[in-house]
């Protein structure tokens, strides 16, 4: 078996047929498809045991645990020589594992990460490239791959130059096994998957960087109050401190300091855009001002701003970091109604 998907399911009756016909349109033949039903309360359980009929797919049912919990289910019941995640929301290109699958064999990578699409809910697309040529790292060149998922350079233009997710990218399996690389739980740290490949990375001995885009990352605007959590930041600092310390163990501060400030503001700018958002869209009763407020006074946000060249920053990031740093509650609310109502786009981040 060569690769295995594995797709966490949860309450996605409306959108998983869309999901599986893609990925039983794939390419690559010598694959398994490894449905785990995280306790769904609609019909999607019913939907993977009819899946469940088809040749090369498997269907496991569980107690609602999380994301991270599912996707350890699979892994645990994967058989394939590579780990692919898909969540049930998106969608691929047909020939995405196949191309993925042969990088890695070609190029002997533990590990293949490639770009992938914005989907928003008016049928726009939107291209995230990772890189614009196929690019493969080894030895401690792979330490760079692991700060450009952490963060990027200030004036990058993505956050994170290779992103945070788990999804649009192959794992060899023997490493996860080897290793006991797992997910936590959602439940006791934001952003799992950045802790999955900061893991996953510290082990691989080499990497490859490819510039498809056919992963459909898929927002969904009427998912906004699920999604909202009035403690987000305060997870993201978390986040961001456990990230600090993974880092501090392998790297001088001066190697990983520029990277890792880059995370913990764009947390914050993220953060404070939800929080804007929800109030507008969801809840008018919502205290905007002091939520927008206790983020902009957060002693590691101010820490972490100091010295940071905000000024390197593209354009709007740029002025988001200095009122950020300048603790300007209400020029900040103002900035994002202005960028909601003139420049949207994504809600939606890994």
């Amino acid at each position: 078996m060569k690769v295995s998907i594995i797709v966490p399911v949860y309450n996605v009756e409306k959108y998983l047929k869309r999901c599986m016909e893609s990925l039983l349109a794939q390419t690559l033949q010598e694959k398994e498809i490894i449905l785990v039903d995280d306790g769904s309360a609609d019909g999607s359980g019913a939907m993977c045991d009819a899946y469940a009929e088809l040749p090369g797919v498997k269907v496991i049912h569980q107690e609602n645990a999380g994301l991270g919990m599912a996707r350890n289910t699979g892994m645990a019941a994967a058989g394939g020589e590579y780990i692919m995640f898909v969540d049930s929301d998106d969608y691929v290109g047909r020939e995405l594992t196949e191309h993925l699958y042969q990088v890695c064999e070609k190029q002997g990578a533990d590990i293949c990460i490639s770009g992938f699409r914005m989907v928003y809910p008016d049928g726009r697309q939107k291209a995230r490239p990772c890189v614009d040529k196929t690019q493969v790292f080894t030895g401690r060149d792979v330490r760079q791959v692991l700060l450009n998922t952490v963060g990027a350079l200030p004036e990058d233009a993505l956050d994170s130059k290779y992103g945070a997710t788990a999804c649009a990218r192959l794992y060899r399996r023997k490493i996860v096994r080897d290793f006991g690389i797992r997910f936590l739980s959602e439940r006791e740290m934001i952003s799992e998957d950045l802790l999955f490949n900061l893991a996953f990375l510290s082990h691989a001995g080499r990497a490859a960087v490819i510039t498809d885009t056919a992963y459909f990352y898929c927002t969904n605007e009427n998912s906004l109050s699920k999604r909202h959590r009035g403690d987000r930041f305060a997870q993201d600092c978390k986040l961001a401190l456990a990230v600090r310390e993974i880092l501090a163990a392998d790297f001088e501060e001066q190697e990983f300091t520029i990277y890792w400030k880059r995370l913990l503001t764009s947390r914050a700018r993220f953060d404070m855009i939800q929080e804007v958002v929800y109030h507008d869209r969801v809840d008018r009763q919502y205290p905007l001002r002091a939520s927008i407020s206790t983020i902009v006074h957060n002693e590691v946000l101010q820490e972490a701003l100091r010295d940071y060249p905000w000024y390197k920053l593209p354009g709007m990031q740029g002025i988001f970091a200095f009122m950020m740093k300048r603790k300007q509650t209400g020029f900040l609310i103002w900035l994002i109604r202005i960028k909601q109502r003139f420049m949207p786009g994504n809600q939606k981040m890994g």
